[in-house]
C-alpha cells in the first residue's frame, strides 16, 4: 500500500511538473493577424490551444474571436477587431480575458518590423499632477510611433484591468497596472504580461502608409503637450471608445477606475489640434471618435 501511494505522488508530482514547463518555459505562437508585411501572434505557454477565428463584421470593424483553451478547457478569449477608417488608415485592437482560475504569461508580438526605426512619445516622465476631480491618472503616453519602409505604426500601451461595480451602480474597469515597456527583438515588437485570473488585458495600434505628422516638429509638440495635460491625452483606446479616469468618490475604488465619456469619447482636441496643425494622426482620431460612437 505504502509503495502505491510513493508511486501515485511520484505520477503526480512528474505531471505536475511537466504541466508547469510546459506553462513557464515552452512556448509557441498563433498568428493571427496580417497587414502587408507585418504579422500579429500571440505567443503562449506550448500546451495552450487558441481556436480558428469567429469572424464577424459591424460597421467599419471586422472582428475575430479566438477561445484560448488548456487541455480542452476553456481559460480565455482573444477578440481582434480591425477597423478601417474613412482615411485609409486602420486600428486594431487586441483584447485578451483571462476566465480561468490561475495566472499565465502571455506575449502580443508584431513581426515585420526589421529596420523600423521607434520614437517614443515618453522621453522624460509624465507630470502626473492630482486632479481635484478625477485625482491621478497614472497612465503615460502611447509608447509611440514606429517608422518602417512601408509607413508608420503608433503602438498604444498595454492596459491589464477587471471590471467592477461601484458602490452607486456604476459599471467601471479597474486599472490594475498599465505596461509601457514594450520590447523591441530582432524585428518584432513583443507586449510581454502576466494575466491574473479573471482580469483582461487590452492594447491597440495606428497603421498607415503615410506620416502620421506632417513634420517631426509637429509630433513633438504634441508630445509635450500630452505630457503635461493628462486629461488631454486619449491613451486607453477600445472599440467602443477609450476608457477615462472617473471622478473620485469616496469609493477608494474610484482612484483607479476607468469608464468610457461620451464628451470624451468625441476627442474635442484632437479635432482642435487638425484646425491649428493638421495631421493624419488628429484627422484619424476624429475618425476614430465618429466610428465608436455609431458602436
Amino acid at each position: 500500500m505504502f509503495r502505491k501511494i510513493i508511486l501515485l505522488v511520484t505520477v503526480v508530482f512528474f505531471m505536475g511538473l511537466v504541466l508547469f514547463t510546459g506553462m513557464m518555459y515552452l512556448k509557441n505562437e498563433t498568428v493571427v493577424y496580417s497587414q502587408g508585411d507585418i504579422t500579429l501572434t500571440v505567443e503562449k505557454p506550448t500546451f495552450f490551444t487558441l481556436s480558428d477565428s469567429s469572424l464577424t463584421e459591424q460597421g467599419k470593424d471586422v472582428i475575430r474571436s479566438h477561445d484560448l483553451t488548456l487541455l480542452g478547457l476553456p481559460i480565455g478569449t482573444y477578440t481582434l477587431v480591425e477597423r478601417t477608417l474613412d482615411n485609409g488608415v486602420k486600428i486594431v485592437f487586441e483584447q485578451l480575458d483571462n476566465t480561468s482560475w490561475m495566472p499565465f504569461a502571455v506575449s502580443l508580438n508584431t513581426n515585420g518590423l526589421s529596420e523600423a526605426e521607434v520614437k517614443t512619445w515618453n522621453p522624460k516622465p509624465v507630470n502626473h499632477q492630482e486632479d481635484p476631480v478625477y485625482g491621478i491618472d497614472p497612465t503615460v503616453n502611447p509608447y509611440g510611433t514606429i517608422k518602417m519602409v512601408a509607413g508608420e505604426i503608433l503602438q498604444g500601451n498595454l492596459y491589464v484591468s477587471r471590471g467592477l461595480t461601484l458602490g452607486n451602480g456604476t459599471e467601471v474597469q479597474e486599472l490594475r497596472h498599465e505596461i509601457p515597456d514594450l520590447t523591441m527583438e530582432e524585428g518584432s515588437l513583443r507586449k510581454n504580461f502576466w494575466l491574473p485570473p479573471n482580469y483582461q488585458t487590452e492594447t491597440w495600434f495606428m497603421i498607415s502608409e503615410a506620416p502620421f505628422f506632417e513634420t517631426a516638429a509637429t509630433e513633438d509638440k504634441w508630445i509635450d503637450f500630452t505630457l503635461n495635460n493628462r486629461l488631454q491625452q486619449l491613451n486607453w483606446l477600445t472599440p467602443a471608445g477609450p476608457m477615462v479616469k472617473v471622478e473620485q468618490t469616496e469609493d477608494l475604488r474610484t482612484q483607479l477606475a476607468y469608464s468610457r465619456d461620451e464628451e470624451r469619447t468625441k476627442d474635442p482636441v484632437s479635432a482642435e489640434w487638425n484646425k491649428t496643425a493638421p495631421s493624419l494622426f488628429f484627422e484619424s482620431m476624429v475618425l476614430n471618435s465618429k466610428a465608436a460612437q455609431e458602436q
